[in-house]
């Protein structure tokens, strides 16, 4: 036991907090407002500040770091209730203290020291900390107020005695320290971006990068914020490569937002046209970069306007000749589908014939009554005779887009012009595979009327006398093919 409090007076003197003589600041009596948006994401910390010690408020609760805030706030109490045994429930709560006191290592609160001194000098690039989470700051709209809320059945209480350090410190020398921290249910100020913005971005950086980014919202000690986005991408094979993007202000946001929106737009609208590869920056940031017939040119907000431009003109002059495409192809195909029909009437009137013929020789009567009725060579007749070459009177509906000549196209300019083209190809493309099937038609339509052709002309060659086709009709059994 003399061993134990040895230990823990030793922690007490490197805290300068002696419990007989409780320092003022640890005595003062919180009234708990913290009150969460509503559907907050409690997990994931989205605001990083500079927050001054002496601004925070120190709540001990019983919950676990992992339950809700209802119920930590709940069961949370101020520090002072755990430094005073004045009662049954006090000498409960102090021997608690005590006991994490006592699991406390001295050396976690130097390492967070040093860490504090460097996040004062810059705050990291992925702007999250090792063990961040441990501090559960909050912040209180209502009462304006920061609050610590340190869970007691945590292994890890560093912070809390590194905060009941400093503040200790600052009652003494007057000395108020700015801790980096995370703070827990804070959610983005919409300063900048409102939360389905926030939802676009990290929807349109995926898109390009294949990996979700973090996005945060850190001020300084002025209280100035960035926007800070950080994430992952492909840089080589499976080599994946870190960036942060830091927009300082309304207008590079704007600036932003405008970008990644109309790359994306383009991108998923039409991905056999538009593809753009995300690169990292040599600030460490994103760029991206469009290639065709393997050249390759970045696109940022300033040449934006001009790639849009360059993009339309050529949809334009694209348009333009897919008109005339268009037309030709068209009216081949109408004209194939008339020759179709014509070889479909005729096959039709071949096969009569044959069909004539072979019912006919079934009986006796029957061919006679063929014989001379069939002495002539008959004819197709006119009306079923279709005429090829002839003019066509309707044409597939051809979208006409009128532009002026304009100095500025908009994105929406393009994608009207692209889904055109779009369209237009798959017209296009639509109409050469009906092309190639009415083609094939015709081919085995051909062979089919050459064969009863060539069958008729036999029967009729042997029409000379009727003894010849008598002797004919009877060894010709079945339909040559």
């Amino acid at each position: 036991m003399p061993e134990r409090t040895n230990d823990i007076q030793e922690k007490l003197n490197y805290l300068n907090l002696d419990l007989n003589n409780i320092p003022k600041i640890l005595l003062e009596n919180i009234s708990n407002e913290i009150r969460p948006a509503r559907n907050y994401e409690e997990k994931k910390y989205k605001v990083y500040k500079y927050v001054p010690i002496s601004q925070i408020k120190i709540l001990l609760t019983k919950a676990n770091r992992l339950n809700s805030l209802q119920e930590k706030s709940k069961m949370a109490a101020p520090l002072f209730t755990y430094l005073i045994p004045n009662d049954e429930e006090g000498i409960l709560r102090h021997t608690i203290f005590l006991k994490m006191l006592q699991d406390l290592k001295i050396e976690e609160i130097e390492e967070i020291e040093e860490e504090q001194k460097r996040l004062n000098n810059e705050i990291p690039f992925r702007v999250k900390y090792k063990e961040n989470y441990l501090w559960q700051i909050y912040y209180s709209e209502y009462s304006k107020t920061y609050y610590m809320l340190a869970p007691i059945e945590d292994l890890d209480c560093s912070c809390l005695f590194y905060l009941i350090k400093e503040k200790i410190e600052y009652e003494k020398t007057g000395i108020d320290k700015t801790i980096f921290v995370p703070i827990s249910y804070l959610d983005y100020s919409k300063r900048y971006y409102t939360k389905s913005q926030v939802q676009d971005i990290e929807k349109y950086l995926w898109q390009f990068t294949k990996e979700w980014p973090l996005v945060y919202e850190v001020y300084d000690r002025e209280e100035n914020m960035s926007f800070q986005i950080v994430g992952e991408t492909n840089v080589y094979e499976k080599v994946n490569s870190k960036y942060k993007i830091s927009l300082k202000n309304d207008e590079e946001a704007v600036r932003f937002y405008k970008l990644i929106k109309a790359l994306f737009i383009l991108e998923t609208e039409f991905p056999n046209r538009y593809k753009f590869e995300a690169k990292i920056a040599e600030n460490g940031g994103l760029e991206f970069v469009y290639t065709k017939d393997a050249i390759s040119k970045p696109i940022n907000y300033e040449n934006l306007g001009k790639f849009v431009k360059e993009e339309f003109l050529k949809s334009k002059v694209e348009c333009e000749q897919q008109k005339e495409q268009v037309f030709l192809i068209c009216d081949k195909l109408e004209k194939l589908k008339e020759e179709e029909k014509e070889k479909e009437e005729e096959y039709k009137f071949r096969q009569n014939q044959v069909t004539t013929y072979l019912e006919c020789k079934k009986s006796f009567f029957g061919r006679i009554r063929y014989y001379f009725k069939g002495k002539r060579k008959p004819k197709i007749p006119k009306e079923e005779i279709i005429i090829q070459g002839r003019k066509i009177e309707e044409q597939p509906n051809k979208e006409e887009l009128v532009y002026d000549n304009k100095e500025f196209y908009t994105i929406e300019d393009l994608i009207d012009i692209t889904k055109v083209l779009e369209r237009t190809n798959t017209q296009i493309k639509n109409a050469n595979l009906d092309i190639k099937a009415i083609e094939g038609t015709i081919e085995r339509l051909d062979k089919k009327i050459k064969n009863a052709k060539s069958y008729i002309e036999e029967i009729e060659e042997h029409k000379k006398s009727i003894f010849e086709f008598w002797k004919f009709v009877n060894k010709d059994n079945l339909l040559r093919s």
